[in-house]
Parts: C-alpha cells; sequence; structure tokens
C-alpha cells in the first residue's frame, strides 16, 4: 500500500496575535474540536497567543495526562487564539489533499494510538511537528477524498439532526411535567388548568408554599420500588466476552442522552446469577454516584443486565413510571436537594439515603401522574428511537474511519 508522508503536503504556521488583534481565545479537545478555553485571561498578555484562522489544524503537542488520546481540530469559521504552546499548520494545496479527509484520519483510534507511541520525553511527553510531519497516510485522488468525506458528514449531519430533535423532545417532556407538578396546572375534571382555574390550594410548611389540595410531600422511596447501589469491588475477574456474556453498564455509560450502549464491557453469567441487587431491568433508573453526580439515565434494553457502582432507581410504574421520575430527577429543584446532599461529602459519592429522601410533590390522585406518565412515556419512546438510531450511526462513522487504512494512496 502506497502511504504517503504527511510533512510533504502541510506547512507549519507560526503567526502570533500582534496588537491583541484577536480575542477569541479556545482550546482543543482530544474529542477532535475547539472548546471555549479555561485559561483566566485576567492580566494575561494575550499578543503570546498563536492565531488559527479557516482550515488550519491546531494540536496540543503534549500527550501525557490526556486520555491516551491527542487533542488536534480542524479550524472552521471565526480566527481564534490558542494557547502559545500549540501547534498549527495547513494544508499546502487543498486540491491535492483535503483538509477534512485529513482530520478524519486523525479521528481514527489508531492515529491516537500512534500518536502516543511516537511522542517523547521524561517527566512530560510530546508529539510535535516532527512527528506529525513523520506522519504516513494514504492520499488518493482529490475525487476520492471529497466522495469519502461526503459520506461522513452526511451520517455526522444525520447526528446532528437527531440530537436536535431528542433535545426539542426532551424539552417538551420536561415543560410538561414542570407544567402539571410544579406549576400545578395539570387538567382538573372540566380539562382546564388547575391551579389558573381556581382549583383549591393549600399552605404546606414544608414546602413553604401553597400546593393543590389533595396533594402531599412524599419521599422517592414512597414512589419506587426499590432504591438500591448496584455492585461496588473489583470485577477485573468477571469481565468476558460478548458473545457469552451479560451487558455492564457503568457509569462512564451514563450521558446527558442517556445510556451510551455502544462501548459496553461484560460479565459472566455467574456473576449476573450471583449479583441479583445489581440486575437490572427495562425502565430502571440509573443514577452516577459520582463524576456527573445524581445524573439519571433510564435503562431501556429489553436484555437482561447488570451494572457497576450506580444507583438503581426501580420505578412502581403502576405509581409514577419511569419517565416522570426522570423528568422529577432532572428538575431545578432536585438537582439542588442533590447538590445540598453532596456537598461537604469528604469524596462527594452520592448515597441511597440521599436518593431515596429526596421529595416530590405528589397527588393522592394516582390517575393524575398515571396520565402525565402515559404523555411522557410517548414522547421518551419517540427520544428512543432517535437516540437508538443515533448509536448506530455512530458505529457507521467508525467503520468509515477504519477503512482509510485501505485506501490505495
Amino acid at each position: 500500500m502506497n502511504y504517503k508522508r504527511l510533512g510533504d503536503y502541510i506547512i507549519e504556521k507560526v503567526e502570533f496575535n500582534e496588537g491583541n488583534k484577536y480575542d477569541l481565545l479556545l482550546g482543543v479537545s482530544n474529542n477532535k474540536y475547539f472548546q471555549k478555553a479555561k485559561t483566566n485571561t485576567i492580566g494575561v498578555d494575550l499578543s503570546k497567543y498563536r492565531v488559527a484562522h479557516h482550515n488550519q489544524f491546531v494540536f496540543n503537542r503534549a500527550t501525557t495526562r490526556n486520555g491516551d488520546k491527542i487533542s488536534i481540530a480542524l479550524r472552521k469559521g471565526e480566527t481564534c487564539i490558542v494557547s502559545p504552546s500549540y501547534r498549527i499548520f495547513e494544508v499546502a494545496d487543498e486540491n491535492i489533499l483535503n483538509p477534512d479527509y485529513l482530520l478524519m484520519w486523525f479521528k481514527r483510534p489508531e492515529f491516537d494510538r500512534y500518536a502516543r507511541f511516537k511522542s517523547h520525553g521524561s517527566a512530560h511527553e510530546f508529539f510535535d511537528m516532527d512527528e506529525m510531519n513523520d506522519v504516513e497516510l494514504p492520499i488518493p485522488s482529490i475525487e476520492k477524498q471529497r466522495e469519502i468525506v461526503a459520506q461522513y458528514e452526511a451520517v455526522a449531519n444525520k447526528i446532528k439532526v437527531n440530537e436536535a430533535i431528542c433535545e426539542k423532545l426532551e424539552a417538551t417532556a420536561q415543560a410538561l411535567y414542570k407544567h402539571w407538578f410544579v406549576d400545578f396546572e395539570f387538567p382538573n375534571k372540566e380539562g382546564q388548568p388547575y391551579k389558573s382555574s381556581g382549583g383549591a390550594m393549600v399552605y404546606n410548611e414544608e414546602l413553604e408554599k401553597e400546593i393543590p389540595e389533595g396533594w402531599e410531600v412524599k419521599s422517592l422511596s414512597d414512589i419506587s420500588k426499590q432504591i438500591c447501589v448496584g455492585f461496588v469491588g473489583s470485577i477485573y475477574d468477571d469481565y468476558c466476552e460478548k458473545n457469552i456474556g451479560i451487558p455492564l453498564i457503568r457509569t462512564t455509560d451514563l450521558n446527558l442522552s442517556g445510556i451510551d450502549y455502544s462501548n459496553l464491557k461484560y460479565v459472566s453469567k455467574e456473576f449476573h446469577n450471583k449479583n441479583k441487587k445489581s440486575q437490572l431491568t427495562k425502565g430502571d433508573i440509573l443514577v452516577a454516584r459520582h463524576g456527573s453526580n445524581g445524573m439519571p439515565s433510564i435503562f431501556n434494553l429489553e436484555t437482561e443486565a447488570n451494572c457497576l457502582n450506580v444507583i438503581i432507581i426501580k420505578p412502581n410504574q403502576k405509581i409514577a413510571n419511569s419517565k416522570l421520575l426522570y423528568c422529577f430527577l432532572t428538575s431545578k429543584n432536585s438537582i439542588n436537594q442533590i447538590e445540598n446532599s453532596v456537598s461537604g461529602s469528604v469524596q462527594d459519592v452520592l448515597n441511597t439515603k440521599s436518593i431515596s429522601d429526596m421529595k416530590i410533590c405528589f397527588p393522592n390522585n394516582e390517575s393524575i401522574s398515571i396520565k402525565l406518565g402515559i404523555k411522557l412515556n410517548d414522547i421518551e419512546g419517540f427520544k428512543t428511537l432517535k437516540t437508538f438510531e443515533n448509536q448506530n450511526l455512530t458505529q457507521l462513522q467508525s467503520l468509515l474511519l477504519s477503512r482509510l487504512a485501505t485506501l490505495e494512496g
């Protein structure tokens, strides 16, 4: 296979921010995109920072403590400034090497491993311009490169569309929950908003506000079947291959979009059968105990699964289903309760008692919560379809990236 030396196709660019012409300071993520810089710029001389223009690559040459990845991104749009320690280069001739094609090469996990392997230094390791120049890759015809980029970007755009749909669906669910359970504008017997239509309200001393007559303050444990913590301890010897194992959900699999099922670990059936308390069923809510404390996700697979070091809430679906409890857990009041429960904790680890004791204003008339739950479930079902679709599209992106290595240069 005919690989080409990258250094023959790129030019290093060294331009400093003289006269403080630019003030948009950005950093580079190891996920290959630009992000807001964490640097406190008060009193800092920005003229010493480097300038990055449209279609220029920026990378952090320091690879130590960077999650086994190299931070590199392709600047699009507005000119920005970056750390003086970063390195910047551009493609010499975009009719020979497409910058977006090159970025795809950098997104491959194999390139991250290569960059870590080629990094040098003692206390701190670096992958600098010399090493970048020595990178080898296939460079097919510019027409082929553009075709590959178009395929990849079509998938990326579809992912963005689905993400936008999921955000709108989640906002709708949150607004509906707030309308019914916070603003108390659930439909009365005539189908009119309860509070604004003059529904009876009573003062609640615990909440220090008026709540609908027939509602009361309950603990989360009162409206859940069970709240417990998943397996805690060493699990290394119980890992096994996917084809013979049971999926294991960890804190790292939880994110703001839900549970990421694309990179699961698997444990033996013996481990799963022995640890019944941490066994999962569809509809269980998993809550991160550390890191993103209190971040909930709904487990929505039909298959058996187990979990590691997360709190499990098993909803009483007849009273308050999974999505209703999820909306409660992500409401402002709940987030404040969780933050208060971990503040002052030595390790900032969320425990089951803190979750169990969370307070929710809840109707004694269960038909109200059931009706809301049905509406929220419909929204969640569509959102789940889009989420699974995105996880499949992400796998397709990985496949497209892996094929780059087999192209003829």
